[in-house]
């Protein structure tokens, strides 16, 4: 049984925070079954490329907010794998540990993803194998919850602590305000929200440090056992009515 989850959108390679968050729970739902959203994360992140932030976007067929993630389909993506993993080979191949996140990139990619939800599902889901994140997976679109009377985000988050007999719930900072505590403890559940600290590791040469990249550029300059470190570099707080 469920006891502390979360549920996000899946998001390319997102950077340390979301990971964090994957750590932090018992069970983690991708929120697959919502509208996209332009110009948002689920398609884009950033990597360095010539040492500063470049930000790196996967090609969709008929892109729309009318569609839902696990809808779309990646356009041309044995040609955008073959760019990107040029830019990774550009950006990183001085880092400390090029070698074998890059061989680890590239076995990833070898698969010949279709559509952009499954893409993303896996960047979060190997990334977790990857550094031993205990954390099990759920897809929205495969809970059978109340979908189409919820009036709000929220009303869609509490059918689904709902159905995984939750009783805790945590969400990134940045969405404290989307959310009322009060509905939360009606329903028996309690709401907290993760803080990242202020993380910071050596990059490229003595320039200031450039912060929320992806989790590829955490991985190129502290390999697997000082990441895995620095997913316990977070605060919980918890908002009750």
């Amino acid at each position: 049984m469920a006891k502390t989850i979360a549920v996000m959108q899946p998001y390319v390679f997102p950077y340390l925070g979301y990971y964090q968050l994957v750590n932090a729970v018992e069970t983690f739902v991708f929120f697959d079954d919502v509208n996209f959203i332009m110009k948002g994360w689920i398609n884009r992140n950033q990597i360095l490329q010539n040492n500063e932030p470049f930000k790196f976007s996967i090609p969709l067929t008929k892109a729309s907010q009318n569609k839902l993630i696990n809808e779309l389909m990646i356009a041309d993506y044995p040609a955008w794998r073959s760019e990107f993993l040029k830019k990774i080979e550009q950006g990183y191949k001085k880092a400390p540990h090029f070698e074998k996140i890059y061989t680890w990139l590239c076995s990833f990619f070898s698969i010949g993803y279709t559509h952009i939800g499954e893409l993303a599902i896996e960047s979060i889901q190997q990334i977790s194998i990857l550094l031993s994140i205990p954390t099990t997976f759920q897809r929205a679109s495969s809970i059978d919850y109340d979908r189409v009377t919820a009036q709000t985000g929220q009303q869609k988050i509490l059918n689904i602590c709902g159905r995984l007999s939750a009783s805790s719930y945590i969400n990134p900072i940045n969405g404290m305000d989307l959310y009322e505590p009060t509905g939360f403890s009606e329903k028996g559940v309690s709401l907290a929200f993760i803080k990242m600290d202020a993380v910071q590791y050596q990059q490229f040469g003595e320039r200031e440090f450039l912060p929320h990249l992806s989790i590829i550029d955490v991985l190129m300059f502290n390999g697997l056992d000082q990441t895995k470190l620095l997913l316990k570099k977070y605060s919980l707080i918890t908002n009750t009515p």
